[in-house]
């Protein structure tokens, strides 16, 4: 009988091995896609700054993959893989407790990118569900013991680090040219003047301004209003503002996916004029303006509240 019982907690612990290896697996690879806004939601949640942040998200991804593949090869459960794993899901979990509490339980928590739409409320269960069957595996577990398994354990941990670098290089390692002074007149009372669209709720000809020209059914406008959503959360003193085109009723889906909240909008509809405004058709622009005059455009990646603030305080 005691032979019997080692074989079947044997066989149960395999398979719930390899359950929650596959979806460490899963989680890892599926966010790899996503990476760039994974690295934002660090820097909304942790003091880390934006190039920090997309590295030790892909560190986080990596790491994903590697406790993945212990708990399918059973190499060091009990020292590596099972207090590993438990600690990393506690701390997404509070994470996640943390984002219901203050955003509430809408929208895809992205632990499985885009691939899978999951709500924060239903990853917190997802995380208790983990956590159960790992406390399940540290009893039965039986780990897998060779000569040469530590030094596996190091190449494994090593070679899942190295693959969300690859598959999706950090923006950081890239040299962008430096962004030059344009200081050409922007014809912003066009916002006021026309017959179809409410002015501005800010008076944006005078003084320093960064406006962001948006579309709601453009996907890189949703990236640039997160970033700068995070931004605002940070600096509630940098002068944003929104000058949104599209249907009114992509309004609430647009804000429901960027929680851009914090920073104050208008809709301008008209193509023609908002082209002209704009300078062109290309979506999202970040203008920095002062008075009337553009001093400088970003694109959402080269966008940091550092280099607002510098400017804020130039005369």
């Amino acid at each position: 009988m005691t032979g019997n019982a080692s074989f079947y907690s044997k066989v149960v612990s395999s398979i719930l091995c390899v359950v929650i290896g596959i979806v460490f697996i899963f989680s890892g690879i599926s966010k790899i896609p996503t990476l760039e806004q994974f690295g934002w939601t660090i820097v909304e949640t942790t003091p880390l700054n934006w190039d920090l942040a997309e590295w030790s998200a892909r560190l986080l991804i990596g790491l994903e993959i590697f406790l993945g593949l212990l708990f399918i090869t059973h190499l060091r459960l009990r020292r590596v893989a099972i207090p590993v794993s438990v600690l990393l899901l506690v701390v997404f979990t509070a994470y996640l407790l943390l984002v219901i509490k203050v955003h509430g339980s809408s929208g895809n928590c992205g632990c499985f990118g885009e691939v899978i739409q999951m709500t924060p409320l239903e990853s917190v269960y997802k995380n208790l569900a983990m956590l159960v069957l790992i406390g399940i595996i540290s009893f039965l577990q039986h780990e897998w013991r060779f000569r040469f398994a530590s030094l596996t354990v190091i190449l494994l941990l090593l070679t899942c680090l190295l693959i969300p670098f690859l598959m999706n290089p950090p923006e950081s390692i890239y040299i962008y040219e430096k962004e030059q002074d344009i200081n050409e007149p922007l014809p912003l009372s066009m916002l006021y003047q026309s017959e179809i669209n409410a002015p501005p709720t800010e008076e944006l000809r005078k003084g320093k301004h960064v406006i962001s020209f948006m579309s709601l059914t453009c996907e890189y406008c949703r990236k640039a209003a997160k970033r700068i959503r995070i931004m605002r959360d940070k600096h509630p003193e940098l002068p944003f503002y929104i000058v949104l085109n599209g249907d009114s009723s992509m309004l609430k889906p647009f804000f429901e996916d960027t929680r851009l909240t914090n920073v104050p909008y208008s809709m301008f509809n008209g193509a023609e004029q908002f082209k002209t405004i704009n300078g062109g058709i290309a979506l999202p622009t970040i203008k920095w303006v002062k008075d009337t005059t553009l001093v400088r455009e970003s694109n959402y990646i080269t966008l940091y509240e550092n280099d607002i603030l510098k400017w804020l305080h130039e005369k």
